[in-house]
Formats: structure tokens, C-alpha cells, sequence
């Protein structure tokens, strides 16, 4: 059984599909939003948490797009490749949220946009953003030091499924799928 994030509880379960969400459930699914992508990316932005703890967030057959190309959900297979990824420090800089119908008497699955920018690489473990250095003639350098510094931005869709709510709980959810994409 994959570990999973526990979140608000997205409000009544008893309707039938399709479920009209109400602003309280689209409320504690905002804020179930952000509580997970707060643990999704401390782990993912710590190399000691990274490939040990963020492959229980996914479910054994996750679909996994990174930048374009398929990662396998398989736990061994995706903790190799993220020891693969190099150091980074994710900043989400806009978070939207929806609850999707789900089946009658059971909790939504959550569709989750985060954008923002990621610093990738050993200039990740300095307290700020470096766009560049100045030489000694104080102009700024443009080769790649300076582009290996700057941050890219990136969106990730997830969807996030229900697997587990327990009788007056809130619903534990774990990722269905994931889209992380570079842009710009």
C-alpha cells in the first residue's frame, strides 16, 4: 500500500455523479492543495527524502510524464530516476485545484496545477537565486555558469485519487498521475 498525503476532507460524499461542489468543498480542496504540494515538494527539494519518500505518494500504476518522457511508478524504478535528477528547489508560484466527480458515496479526485520556477543543480544549496556573477569589469557573465544559475519555469499537473476514508476521516489520497513540464 503506497503512503499517502492526508487531506481536508472535500465535503460530502453521498451525491450522486455528477457532484456540484459546493464552496466549502472547493474550499478544502484548495487548502488539501496546498498542504500537498508543501509535502510533495519539501521531499522532492530534500536529496536525503527525495527517492526514498516520494515514491509512496504514487499509486503502483501511476502514469508519470517528466518534461515529455515516461517514468516508470514502479518504486524502484522511480527512485532510480529521481536519484538521477540533480539537486533542485522547486518555488510554486500559482496553485489551482478542483474536485472531480467521483463515484456516488466516495470522496473527488483532486486535479492540481502548480506553476513556478526550479533551480536545478549544486546552486541550489545557496540561500538565494544567483542569475549571474560579475566579472571584474563588473559586467554580468552570460555563458553557461550564468544559465546553469537561473531558475526555469515548470508546471506539474496531478490527479490525485481517494484510496482510503475511514467513517467521520478525512479521505488519504495518493497521486494517479503527475505531468511535470518545463516552460519557457
Amino acid at each position: 500500500m503506497a503512503a499517502v498525503a492526508q487531506l481536508p476532507s472535500a465535503g460530502p460524499t453521498s451525491s450522486p455523479v455528477p457532484q456540484q461542489w459546493g464552496a466549502a468543498a472547493i474550499d478544502a480542496a484548495s487548502h488539501g492543495a496546498i498542504a500537498f504540494c508543501q509535502i510533495y515538494y519539501e521531499a522532492y527539494d530534500d536529496p536525503t527524502r527525495r527517492d526514498s519518500e516520494i515514491p509512496l505518494l504514487y499509486l503502483p500504476n501511476s502514469k508519470i510524464i517528466w518534461n515529455g518522457n515516461t517514468v516508470s511508478s514502479e518504486p524502484a524504478s522511480l527512485s532510480e530516476f529521481l536519484k538521477g535528477v540533480p539537486l533542485s528547489r522547486h518555488d510554486a508560484q500559482t496553485l489551482d485545484c478542483h474536485p472531480v466527480a467521483a463515484e456516488p458515496n466516495t470522496s473527488p479526485s483532486l486535479i492540481i496545477n502548480v506553476t513556478g520556477s526550479v533551480l536545478h543543480g549544486p546552486s541550489v544549496l545557496a540561500t538565494t537565486y544567483s542569475t549571474s556573477a560579475p566579472d571584474r569589469s563588473g559586467n554580468t557573465a552570460k555563458g553557461t555558469e550564468a544559465a546553469r544559475d537561473m531558475p526555469r519555469k515548470f508546471h506539474e499537473m496531478f490527479m490525485l485519487k481517494a484510496i482510503e476514508q475511514a467513517e467521520g476521516m478525512q479521505p488519504k489520497y495518493a497521486i494517479h498521475s503527475s505531468n511535470f513540464r518545463f516552460i519557457g
